[in-house]
């Protein structure tokens, strides 16, 4: 039986913690929220969004940067994400950390089912304002790779930073994470097949999941204890 009382112990510093984690995650929850209603709210959002495709297509494409961007929205495409989640469970419960596995899993798996959930709810199409330099399908919001590599590489890394003691190693392993996930969320638009209002959610929605989802795991399981 859950024992509330130690979890309501608001003078408890771990708890304080947990507080913070989840305000956390409903801080940028709200975000989203407010920031969806605003997009299909206000056209100011909509001609922002059509107004930085328009300049990325006319000013910074290359045929140089073609094949780079290509690359670089590969890494949160479903076959790689799928296999850096598979690996790494693996090295995971190879190491006997069960609980580290099944968090990742519920993460990424979890994150995954959101943004479908997600984009069939809002059924916004793709951008038809610059040329696609990659074939797509489905639906624009929020983007998927924009979510499920922000909760894929946020969640790697928090996994990473319960080994490490270090406050500047942490910062280094949180901002290489985060440099990753910008650049597959730029790589999407500079292809042409989302709107910046579409990846802008997918980050939002992806640090909330993460967010609670590491709350929840350090509340029930006391197995993340070393972790942010």
């Amino acid at each position: 039986m859950i024992q509330w009382n130690k979890y309501l112990n608001l003078s408890s510093p771990k708890n304080n913690k947990l507080i913070l984690w989840f305000a956390g995650a409903f801080f940028f929850l709200a975000l989203f929220i407010k920031f969806t209603s605003e997009v299909f709210e206000d056209n100011k959002i909509q001609n922002i969004d059509q107004s930085i495709l328009l300049y990325i297509g006319t000013n910074l494409r290359h045929t140089l940067l073609n094949g780079l961007a290509v690359d670089i929205t590969a890494l949160g495409s479903p076959a790689l994400i799928s296999l850096v989640t598979l690996i790494t469970m693996g090295a995971l419960l190879t190491a006997k950390d069960r609980i580290g596995a099944l968090y990742l899993f519920l993460a990424v798996s979890g994150g995954t089912l959101w943004m479908s959930v997600l984009k069939k709810f809002v059924g916004r199409p793709r951008p038809q304002i610059i040329s696609h330099l990659v074939e797509v399908e489905g639906l624009s919001y929020p983007s998927g790779h924009s979510l499920v590599s922000t909760v894929t590489y946020l969640t790697l890394a928090i996994l990473v930073c319960r080994h490490i003691k270090s406050y500047k190693v942490i910062s280094v392993v949180l901002v290489t994470a985060t440099l990753i996930i910008s650049l597959i969320a730029f790589s999407r638009l500079y292809l042409g097949v989302h709107y910046p209002s579409d990846v802008f959610s997918g980050m939002l929605f992806g640090i909330s999941w993460v967010l609670m989802l590491t709350a929840f795991f350090k509340t029930f399981t006391g197995k993340m204890e070393k972790s942010l």
